[in-house]
């Protein structure tokens, strides 16, 4: 019994042994950062005195206004202001941003949909133009603005009603669009 007891150890002890024979030494390097996915993003509309607010009015527009497709009216400018604080730290090397807008309710181009409840105005969608005045058209990135690491950044926009048909006919016009800025 003796024996039968000293050869399992020896055994585990031949086992263990003969595994490290093979084994490499070596060492692995892991390095990164842990980073908030967001930074916050204020909406800000000089009509409501620069408060933050994710209301833009376009305002009350005659459909007489639209001649065309094409035609534009209601024009009303806005911000996104990108403030880096402990939560949102920029790297300096990473300053320059874009935005892309993506309508709720359709839409496409220049434009984004209008909501599809009561009876909407037909003919007609919002447009947003960039602050080099060009459309930003559904789902493609604006042009580039320029951030500041340490100091909140403006992003100047534009948005308007668009005659997407030649007839505009009268109804709520609101649109709701989602959005996504990429720090790059």
């Amino acid at each position: 019994m003796k024996t039968t007891l000293l050869a399992l150890p020896l055994s585990l002890v031949m086992g263990l042994a003969a595994t490290s024979a093979f084994a490499v030494d070596g060492r692995i390097n892991f390095t990164g950062r842990i980073n908030s996915t967001t930074c916050p993003i204020d909406i800000i509309n000089p009509e409501n005195g620069g408060s933050p607010s994710n209301l833009v009015s376009l305002g009350w527009v005659d459909a007489k206004d639209f001649k065309g497709v094409g035609d534009t009216a209601g024009h009303r400018s806005f911000q996104m202001r990108l403030t880096p604080d402990s939560v949102c730290v920029l790297d300096p090397l990473k300053l320059n941003a874009t935005v892309t807008f993506n309508s709720v309710y359709g839409g496409g181009g220049d434009h984004y949909g209008l909501k599809p409840l009561g009876s909407p105005a037909t003919g007609v969608a919002v447009a947003i133009r960039d602050v080099t005045g060009a459309y930003v058209k559904n789902g493609t990135a604006s042009s580039v603005y320029r951030l500041d690491a340490s100091k909140p950044t403006l992003m100047d926009f534009s948005a308007m009603y668009i005659a997407i048909k030649d007839t505009v006919t009268p109804g709520p016009a609101d649109s709701d669009v989602e959005f996504t800025v990429a720090i790059n």
